[in-house]
């Protein structure tokens, strides 16, 4: 073969080789192009439905697909059938809700054309309440929404935010918190509906702290900044806590030190705790304080008088016995122990001798003009305490008296 045939032979090696080559990656690029073209989306009616979605070319469409659903820590799986090339999962969101403003992420799992596993890619999105059109201010690492109201007022709810959030922290000596996101709404029939899968529909607010989410309903009205005043902080308080001690720390406090803590820090207090904690005092109703330990009633009645004991108490607690005792309570809790024994730990005292003490601190604060009253009231609180102990030593004298009597008759 002379030369020029040589050199022939040789590219025609060289173009086969490329030939091969170009088919070759062709069919390794053929799957991830077929990929590409599959398509996913969602749609959602706040507390109502939610819809996924996933289209496949109608060449390529395999015959099932599995969405895997992340809500918060959860993973969700829900294998669902394709019919014409789409596959649709849709949730009834009356029966597994979503918390509110929480942050989902999706995706979608399959066989291609070739049998091999592919996935979608992630896709994030905000169930945020897409029935308003919400405005937005941020400061910092607080941000605002609200629907009503102009921008002044707003403003002055950051303002509020943050000198909360100082106040909190600097007072239980706590680290900063991450991020921070309100929602007001303009009404409180407006939150309540967001707030109606959760059973309490009658709180003027609510703290998801676990994702640093406060939800508020604060009406643009003269009494507008009043409200800020007491509200934001109150709710605050929960985002604080659960940074400082964590989920498990947070999950193990009990609900009186909670909410007593957020009722404390409140700028602008509740009139309607003094209210309810007088009648309660006056009828004899007082809501004994270990059961304040787990969540608090659902009755509106009796929540406001729990909320309203456990702001006394822990005002007590602090008039006694300082800061520094009330954020070893704290600390005490979140390590786990338990309602009682965090007392008699940190504070020296057993919950009965405790709820005493208490009792005499609330007769003398609310009697303070009226030294004998005050004086009186305490000393009926101790017989209550010792009346069972007084009925079983009368019962043990009463033989001794009947015999003694008729000693007497005989003579």
């Amino acid at each position: 073969m002379g030369l020029s045939g040589r050199l022939q032979h040789r590219a025609n090696r060289r173009l086969m080789a490329l030939l091969v080559a170009s088919v070759l990656l062709m069919l390794a690029v053929a799957p991830l192009h077929a990929q590409s073209e599959v398509a996913v989306a969602h749609t959602y009616t706040f507390g109502q439905t939610a819809i996924f979605t996933v289209t496949f070319p109608s060449a390529a469409a395999p015959d099932t697909a599995t969405l895997y659903l992340k809500v918060g820590t959860y993973t969700q799986i829900y294998p669902t059938a394709v019919i014409q090339g789409v596959g649709q999962y849709e949730r009834d969101l009356r029966e597994q809700p979503f918390s509110p403003f929480i942050t989902i992420s999706y995706w979608w799992e399959y066989k291609d054309a070739q049998g091999n596993t592919q996935n979608t890619a992630k896709t994030r999105f905000l169930y945020e309440d897409n029935r308003f059109l919400w405005q937005t201010l941020q400061d910092n690492h607080i941000t605002v929404h609200w629907v009503a109201g102009d921008k002044a007022l707003m403003l002055n709810a950051l303002d509020i935010a943050q000198t909360a959030l100082d106040n909190i922290q600097k007072t239980l000596e706590v680290p900063s918190t991450g991020p921070v996101t309100l929602y007001i709404y303009p009404s409180l029939p407006d939150l309540q509906s967001a707030l109606r899968l959760t059973g309490r529909e009658w709180v003027g607010g609510q703290a998801y702290p676990e994702i640093g989410v406060v939800l508020l309903a604060i009406s643009p009205s003269s009494e507008a900044t009043v409200k800020m005043k007491r509200d934001i902080p109150h709710e605050l308080t929960h985002k604080v806590l659960y940074d400082f001690t964590g989920p498990q720390g947070y999950a193990a406090l009990p609900t009186w030190l909670v909410e007593g803590l957020a009722s404390s820090f409140e700028y602008s207090p509740d009139p309607a705790y003094t209210l309810a904690l007088q009648q309660a005092v006056k009828d004899g109703t007082l809501i004994p304080l270990e059961t304040l330990s787990h969540p608090f009633p659902e009755d509106y009645r009796r929540a406001l008088l729990s909320y309203a004991q456990s702001q006394s108490f822990v005002q007590y607690l602090r008039e006694t016995y300082g800061w520094t005792k009330v954020r070893a309570l704290l600390q005490t809790y979140a390590d786990g122990v338990e309602d009682a024994v965090g007392v008699k730990q940190v504070l020296g005292s057993d919950w009965a001798a405790l709820e005493r003490a208490w009792r005499v601190w609330l007769e003398q604060d609310q009697q303070s003009g009226n030294a004998v009253s005050a004086t009186w009231s305490a000393a009926l609180l101790v017989i209550q305490d010792l009346a069972p102990w007084l009925v079983l030593v009368g019962l043990l004298f009463l033989p001794m008296l009947f015999t003694g009597i008729g000693v007497l008759a005989r003579r």
